[in-house]
């Protein structure tokens, strides 16, 4: 690829978490390649030293931190603001599994992957969020999974990927105003944590040939550039293939009366499979659960009937006191 096309990152900074190896590697390589300097984060320090030494070496620029996400966030903005003077771009990248039944999980275990992967992606988050704003074009992916559609023997990190899709759509209501720009990822690609996670061969052979992790790092990359528009959504990305996700609902079955003997004669009606509608958001969802059970008030219902972004001061400050 000539170097006149390939995206420039001069003069941003970035943060990505757990990228001393897999994905996270990936994406600081990708990022720094081209002109980034790149904070490199992960709770091994060999590792993160293993991705700076390969950036220095091919001419870009990183540095390493050690810090752990959960309990030292600020310290890790702090090495990046030390080190570059500002902060644009922040990967949400850093996790860990563990499998068991969640009965039988220790509750110290099933914590651990889960605090990892929210109170991780949360506090890094909450410290960044200020520079991010400043930058004037922040950037904030955060990596979710397929996984939170549920997922046996691995509760804490299906539960954990749930709330950071959850966390990543407010996020991006929240912060678009201010010029931060937040999407989530679901990415599927061959790391060590997932050669780990499969035992059919096939799958095996896929993931290894067909989704290597820098797949998913080009997506990130252009994500993360200053110039792109595309924002606000989940997207799913395997390989050379990416789509855009959402929620969906299949049409919705009325009882003529609220008793639990009425649902037990619509349960054939209530487990159909029919064609999905997309939601986006709570407003999408709200308003459709309503207008189904009221047409006449259609009109009256706007887009945005569960955005509370409106809520004055006054009610907010009234909410924390109680």
């Amino acid at each position: 690829m000539d170097d006149q096309n390939k995206l420039d990152f001069k003069g941003r900074v970035a943060i990505i978490t757990g990228a001393g190896s897999g994905m996270g590697r990936e994406h600081a390589l990708m990022l720094a390649s081209r002109g980034a300097k790149v904070v490199v984060n992960d709770i091994s320090i060999e590792g993160a030293e293993r991705t700076v030494k390969e950036i220095i070496e091919a001419a870009g620029t990183a540095v390493v931190d050690n810090n752990d996400i959960i309990t030292k966030a600020p310290d890790l903005v702090k090495t990046a603001v030390d080190s570059f003077g500002r902060l644009d771009i922040v990967v949400n990248n850093a996790g860990n599994m563990g499998f068991g039944r969640f009965w039988e999980t220790e509750s110290s275990q099933w914590w651990h992957v889960f605090d990892t992967h929210v109170k991780g992606t949360v506090e890094v988050t909450r410290h960044a969020m200020p520079y991010l704003i400043e930058s004037g074009s922040g950037r904030l992916i955060n990596i979710s999974s397929s996984a939170m559609l549920g997922t046996p023997n691995a509760s804490a990190y299906g539960a954990a990927k749930a709330a950071i899709w959850g966390l990543g759509n407010s996020l991006a209501m929240e912060a678009k105003e201010f010029g931060v720009q937040v999407t989530t990822l679901h990415p599927s690609a061959w790391t060590p944590m997932t050669e780990h996670a499969f035992d059919n061969p096939a799958v095996h052979k896929v993931l290894r040939e067909k989704l290597p992790a820098v797949a998913v790092s080009a997506f990130v990359t252009w994500l993360a550039h200053q110039d792109t528009t595309v924002y606000g959504e989940c997207f799913q990305v395997s390989g050379a293939s990416a789509g855009r996700t959402s929620f969906g609902v299949m049409p919705r079955t009325r009882v003529s009366s609220l008793t639990p003997e009425e649902w037990v004669k619509s349960t054939e009606s209530i487990m159909q499979n029919y064609e999905l509608t997309p939601l986006r958001n709570v407003s999408e969802s709200l308003r459709a659960e309503l207008i189904f059970l009221d047409p006449s008030m259609e009109n009256e219902i706007p887009l945005d009937a569960a955005d509370v972004s409106s809520i004055s001061p006054e009610r907010i400050a009234g909410y924390e006191k109680k």
